[in-house]
C-alpha cells in the first residue's frame, strides 16, 4: 500500500465521521468523462477511495453538454465514445427541462449539490470535475470531497478550510455533550440524595433500620479472593464412612448366668506304672476306686 493510498483512505474516515457511506456517489461532469476516453475510469475510482462499492451519475445537463460538442461540422470520434460512457452512468435528475435551454454544468451541479444554497452538501456527493472554479465553489460547500485527473492519476483534494471547520464543530459540540449530561446525571442524582434525607428525617425509625442494614450487608459483602483453587470436588475421592460397633442388648443376660451352674470338671489322674501281674490287678481296682469316688462326688453334689 502507497503512501498517497493512505493518506487517502485516512481522508474518506473523516468524511464518513460527516456523513459519508458506502456506496459513494460520484457526480461526474462531461470534462472528465472526455479526459479519460483511453483510462479505466472505475478502476482509478476503486483505487482512489479504497473501495468497490460505488455509483458513478451524470446530470442530463452534462449530457446534453455533450452532445453540444458532437455538432456535424465539429464532430469527433472521442465525443462519441465519451457519450456512449456517459450513457453507462446512473442518471441524476437535476429537475431542468428538456424543452428549455440547458443550464450550465456549474450551475446544474452546484443546484445539485447545494440545492436550497445553505452551503451543505445534502446528499453527500463527491464531485469529480476539471473546471477550477467549480472546485473553487464547492470548497465553500460542506462537507464537498473533490476529485480530478491529472496525468492519467486520480487525485483526491485535501479537506478544505471550510469542511475542517465543521467537523471541529462537530466533535466539540458531542463532548460538550456529553460533559452537559454527565452534570445533569450529577444533578439529578444530588437532588435525589437531598429528598432522600428529608424523607429520611420525616419517615420512620423503622425505615432507617432498613437502610441501615442495607448498608452493613454491603459492608459485610467479602471480598473476591484471587489465588490459587482447590481441586476439583468431582476428581476427588469421597472418604469412607466408618461404621459404628453394633450397640450391646441390655436384656441379654452374661455368659455365666445363662449357662447355668458350672459343671464341675472331672479331673483325670495318670496311670502309674507298677511292675508285674499285681500292678494290673491293683491298677484295675484303683481305677474302680477312682470311679465310685468320682460318681460318689456327683451324689453330693
Amino acid at each position: 500500500m502507497g503512501k498517497r493510498t493512505k493518506q487517502y483512505r485516512k481522508l474518506m474516515r473523516q468524511f464518513q465521521l460527516l456523513g459519508f457511506r458506502e456506496p459513494y456517489q460520484l457526480l461526474l461532469t462531461s470534462d472528465v468523462i472526455l479526459d479519460t476516453i483511453k483510462l479505466d475510469l472505475m478502476h482509478l475510482f476503486e483505487k482512489t477511495l479504497s473501495c468497490k462499492n460505488l455509483k458513478p451519475m451524470i446530470t442530463q445537463c452534462s449530457i446534453r453538454a455533450l452532445y453540444a460538442k458532437n455538432v456535424p461540422p465539429n464532430k469527433d470520434p472521442a465525443v462519441v465514445a465519451a457519450i456512449d460512457r456517459a450513457k453507462t452512468f446512473e442518471r441524476r435528475r437535476c429537475g431542468h427541462l428538456m424543452d428549455q435551454d440547458p443550464l450550465p454544468e456549474r450551475e446544474c451541479v452546484m443546484s445539485c449539490v447545494d440545492p436550497k444554497s445553505k452551503g451543505e452538501n445534502k446528499f453527500r456527493y463527491i464531485v469529480v470535475t476539471q473546471d477550477e472554479f467549480l472546485r473553487g465553489r464547492l470548497r465553500s460547500v460542506v462537507p464537498t470531497p473533490l476529485m480530478y485527473v491529472h496525468r492519467s492519476v486520480m487525485i483526491l483534494e485535501p479537506m478544505s478550510a471550510a469542511t475542517q471547520q465543521a467537523r471541529d464543530q462537530q466533535e466539540r459540540a458531542k463532548l460538550l455533550g456529553g460533559i452537559i449530561r454527565g452534570n445533569n446525571k450529577r444533578k439529578r442524582e444530588d437532588d435525589s440524595d437531598d429528598e432522600g434525607s428529608k424523607g429520611e428525617e420525616s419517615g420512620n425509625e423503622g425505615d432507617r433500620a432498613s437502610a441501615n442494614g442495607e448498608e452493613e450487608k454491603r459492608k459485610k459483602k467479602k471480598k473476591k479472593r484471587y489465588g490459587p483453587k482447590g481441586p476439583n470436588p468431582l476428581a476427588v475421592k469421597k472418604p469412607k464412612k466408618k461404621q459404628p460397633p453394633p450397640p450391646k442388648k441390655k436384656d441379654e443376660p452374661p455368659p455365666s448366668q445363662a449357662s447355668g451352674e458350672k459343671k464341675s470338671k472331672r479331673k483325670r489322674r495318670k496311670k502309674q506304672k507298677s511292675e508285674g501281674g499285681g500292678s494290673s490287678e491293683g491298677g484295675h481296682g484303683q481305677l474302680q476306686g477312682e470311679t465310685v469316688h468320682a460318681s460318689g462326688d456327683g451324689a453330693q453334689d
